[in-house]
């Protein structure tokens, strides 16, 4: 019975582990499967460089769905790695935000100050500016005015990914 009951845990195991394996192999194909799309059918590109309160200007891409007839939810993801463009120059990014693209999102990714596209000096964790300073900048103030632009000029409200701690300290930008 020991034998028995042994090789049923054996089996159960090894049934779990070909599950595991299956759903990580279909994870993949989906992953692949994504990066083939052709973003260019279903979103209209547009580079724009958004300029910050010194005048830094932040290399910036904006997707919004073909055809939108109304002012749309806008996401905004701000990067220091580059965003990876693909062979038709869409990013490579928005295949992180398949589940949200049939709700009319517009994606929009940003280069951050000093890095590929933008402007300016890229410092490795910046320190948060001197409120008492109006020419100060640090992250939260380029987001700050990167929203303000979009939030404008696409007349649509704002989320936005990563962390935004910066964005208050000190007051408001």
């Amino acid at each position: 019975m020991t034998v028995l009951l042994k090789g049923s845990i054996a089996g159960a195991l090894m049934f779990v582990m070909a599950g595991v394996l299956g759903l990580a192999s279909l994870g993949y194909a989906q992953e692949e499967e994504e990066k083939g799309k052709d973003w260019s059918l279903l979103f209209d590109k547009t580079e724009a460089m958004i300029e910050a309160r010194d005048g830094v200007k932040l290399h910036t891409e904006i997707y919004a769905p073909k055809n939108a007839k109304e002012a749309l939810p806008i996401v905004l993801e701000r990067t220091p790695y580059g965003l990876n463009d693909d062979e038709k120059g869409f990013s490579r990014k928005l295949g992180r935000y398949v589940e949200m693209i049939p709700d009319d999102y517009i994606f929009v990714f940003q280069d951050i100050r000093g890095r590929y596209g933008s402007e300016g000096k890229f410092v490795m964790n910046r320190p948060v500016r001197d409120s008492k300073d109006a020419k100060a900048v640090d992250e939260g103030t380029d987001t700050y005015d990167s929203i303000d632009w979009l939030v404008k000029m696409c007349r649509g409200t704002m989320g936005a990914w990563g962390c935004w701690e910066s964005l208050t300290a000190g007051g408001s930008p």
